[in-house]
């Protein structure tokens, strides 16, 4: 299910269906969409209508995918040789492959393998179901003995389970607009911090934790950032306090990154405004209510920062 292709894609694909769950139409699209492009049955638990959505956003050896709709069980064909690791979503499962069941609770982790046919995850409620489709060999140079932990109790720390599903997060909101290079980082990181999760040995957890960890808490932070960014007063100790982190941390993560915490606060409230600036429904608003909600607290600084990054004052992009 990974990509195959260094080729940027243009939106992320996704399938569902709405409707009854016995008859023609029904069996269709579970035998062309989900048989053959999820490479898995699924099967409702209740009976009635069933409504369902897949979202898939192919990476480098990595599928991640999100399900929304009606309880389910989602069947292994036995097809393709991806571990599967199950995310914590807010919604209670099960995981059943080769006679061991195993019951997650909704902020657990769990590993299932696709090439075990017959391997069952099910959701009893309706989600969503948070998941990752890993390249075998990817995963098992990182954590040989990965099969070991296959429906069975992981006992992963709950900072880095809840990091894991944040991660997942951030790829569906964001991959379809990277580069290929990018994509293929994201890829990494992943697999990265699955391996923490499963308890790579010493060397490659060694790797893992400084190449995957970090990049997925950079991640985060950087979305933490840009959901704020009205505010003013946003500052790099809440920043660090919010993600249990210290200050100096966070710094050295955007320095990793080529930037500063500053620099990137400034540039995204930059773009912000731009971006505010050209939007038809915010014409009629003044120039100062245009920099406030950007997150600007001195509007003469706003005009001289906008004038430097766009060679142009905020009324010229607006004209």
């Amino acid at each position: 299910m990974a990509e195959d292709t260094n080729d940027k894609p243009a939106a992320l694909p996704q399938f569902g269906f709405s409707g009854d769950a016995t008859g023609p139409e029904f069996e269709f699209w579970r035998e062309e969409m989900c048989r053959r492009v999820l490479v898995a049955d699924v099967v409702p638990i209740n009976s009635g209508p069933i409504h369902c959505r897949f979202i898939a956003a192919p990476l480098p050896r990595v599928s991640v995918i999100r399900y929304d709709g009606t309880p389910a069980h989602f069947v292994s064909q036995g097809i393709t040789t991806e571990f599967a690791m199950v995310l914590p979503s807010g919604s209670p499962m099960q995981l059943a492959i080769g006679g061991r069941t195993l019951d997650l609770g909704a902020s657990d982790v769990g590993l299932a393998d696709s090439l075990v046919g017959g391997a069952d995850v099910a959701i009893h409620d309706r989600g969503p179901l948070k998941s990752m489709f890993i390249d075998r060999k990817a995963l098992l140079e990182l954590c040989p003995d990965a099969d070991d932990h296959v429906a069975r109790p992981l006992g992963v720390n709950p900072a880095l389970a809840s990091l894991l599903s944040q991660y997942h997060d951030i790829v569906m909101r964001t991959a379809a607009s990277l580069d290929a290079q990018t994509r293929a980082a994201m890829a990494q990181h992943l697999i990265d911090l699955v391996a923490l999760a499963l308890g790579a040995n010493r060397d490659a957890a060694a790797v893992s934790r400084d190449r995957g960890l970090a990049a997925a808490r950079f991640e985060a932070i950087k979305a933490d950032i840009l959901a704020r960014i009205s505010d003013s007063g946003l500052s790099l100790t809440q920043v660090a306090q919010r993600h249990r982190a210290s200050p100096r941390y966070v710094q050295m993560l955007f320095e990793r990154a080529g930037t500063t915490f500053s620099e990137f606060v400034l540039e995204q409230r930059l773009l912000y405004a731009h971006r505010l600036l050209r939007s038809s429904p915010n014409s009629g608003r003044k120039i100062s209510d245009i920099a406030h909600m950007a997150g600007f607290g001195d509007v003469s600084y706003f005009h001289r920062a906008f004038r430097k990054r766009f060679g142009a004052t905020p009324s010229d992009v607006r004209g």
